[in-house]
């Protein structure tokens, strides 16, 4: 939540920095990282959720769990022939089993062949990792989140506040488009010079995405899901990942949502989340009905809405919820209109010398009647920003101002004095007591 809520967004340049900075505690080296993965207990619970192995058939060279290790040191080695290669290395191999060693015992260690599996054993195991893939996942979660409750995070006997909530009670989630694990789009290409007639591979997961820069991306989509206790890197623990079917209703925030409950459901600690632009309305208020904080950036294209009416005393204040921030209904003071002429021939009225907290600047002339009423829905800018231009006043037939086209001033009578127009209201998060708005 921002900190200037109450009031005018502060310019990047005077926001203070929030991230901090990747250090040297942060980082862990290869064995660091690969003995992390071989002592983690949760890996062993995953392998005794697989089947047993069938009576039928030649015995298995490699148990459940060296799969699993292999693909969780995939995701440290970023190739699956990498890892073999790794693998194959009886030194890299004795992490992996001093590992089973702690978890499973001496004798579970010693019926471990002395190097890991090859790619082609691999390729061969992840058709079977991929039968039971719900039932693992299943259970992953379920770690998941028993692994962040003992970490301190989502704790149930905490304080919550609302507006100024803690790190380690929220759930950080985002969608992202994996890259693609093959390159073709198509079953067949045909060469339009040889006419040779080409057969690939494709992912079905693959879809032309468009990401929220507005960049076009090819490859499956998913939103992970998150949540760390502290600004440590090392303490965050992955809850939920879900994929995104290509055109699914809803999309994206669809399955967020759905995420974002579970996890609530489950860890009562649990305040809200923290998304970026794709929630709408309709997705925070899901959230927010079953007792969720929703923190995200707010949708371009909303118009202002009225909030409260304060009444102090003699004062009247407008509140209205504009950009994501309460802002205050105000009138900008009145204005008179020059007559000269411009090459745009747009009427140009200008504000007179600015008071204490205003600022003024040139802005098109409204085209309503000229009234003394109060204007209908304010513009959704602040004091200190450029209203947008409105069209050109069908019922005025005098030239209008510019600096860049010097002209002769319309003549007028002496006993006429200038119009006046009242000018528009406008939305300011300052204060401006003893204004009516």
């Amino acid at each position: 939540m921002p900190d200037d809520i109450f009031q005018d967004a502060l310019p990047p340049a005077q926001r203070t920095p929030r991230k901090r900075t990747f250090t040297e505690r942060d980082r862990r080296t290869l064995h660091e990282r690969l003995t992390d993965c071989a002592h983690n207990p949760d890996l062993y619970d995953l392998a005794e959720a697989l089947p047993p192995p069938g009576r039928v058939g030649r015995r298995r060279g490699y148990p459940d769990v060296a799969f699993l290790f292999f693909l969780a040191a995939r995701s440290v080695l970023a190739s699956a022939r990498r890892t073999a290669a790794h693998l194959e290395d009886p030194e890299i191999w004795k992490i992996f089993r001093s590992g089973v060693r702690s978890e499973l015992g001496a004798e579970a260690a010693l019926l471990l062949p002395e190097t890991g599996p090859t790619r082609s054993q691999w390729l061969h195991a992840q058709r079977r990792l991929r039968d039971h893939a719900d039932d693992l996942w299943d259970l992953y979660r379920m770690l998941a989140l028993d692994q962040a409750l003992e970490q301190g995070i989502f704790p149930g006997d905490e304080t919550r506040s609302w507006s100024n909530p803690g790190r380690h009670q929220l759930i950080a989630a985002d969608g992202t488009v994996l890259k693609s694990p093959t390159l073709a789009r198509a079953h067949r290409s045909i060469d339009m010079k040889t006419g040779e007639i080409r057969y690939h591979r494709i992912d079905p997961a693959s879809a032309p995405q468009r990401e929220g820069g507005g960049n076009e991306a090819y490859g499956p989509k998913y939103v992970f899901f998150s949540a760390r206790k502290d600004e440590n890197y090392l303490s965050r623990v992955f809850l939920d990942s879900r994929y995104v079917p290509h055109q699914h209703p809803g999309g994206e925030a669809a399955i967020a949502v759905d995420g974002v409950l579970d996890i609530m459901d489950r860890a009562p600690g649990c305040m809200g989340v923290l998304y970026d632009g794709a929630f709408r309305g309709t997705h925070r208020d899901a959230i927010a009905r079953r007792g969720g904080l929703v923190i995200n950036k707010q949708h371009k294209g909303n118009e202002p809405k009225f909030y409260e009416t304060l009444r102090p005393g003699r004062c009247i204040h407008e509140l209205w919820a504009a950009n994501g921030r309460i802002a205050e209904k105000v009138p900008l003071p009145t204005v008179r209109r020059n007559w000269s002429r411009c090459q745009s021939e747009d009427w140009k009225d200008e504000a007179p010398a600015p008071t204490a907290g205003t600022t003024s600047w040139k802005f098109p002339a409204a085209t309503d009647p000229i009234s003394t009423a109060s204007p209908s829905p304010p513009l959704a800018v602040p004091v200190n920003a450029r209203p947008a231009k409105a069209t050109r006043n069908a019922d005025s037939t005098a030239p209008s101002t510019s600096s860049r086209s010097p002209s002769t001033p319309a003549p007028t009578s002496s006993s006429t004095p200038t119009a006046a127009t009242p000018s528009r209201a406008t939305l300011s998060s300052t204060r401006h007591c003893g204004t009516g708005a």
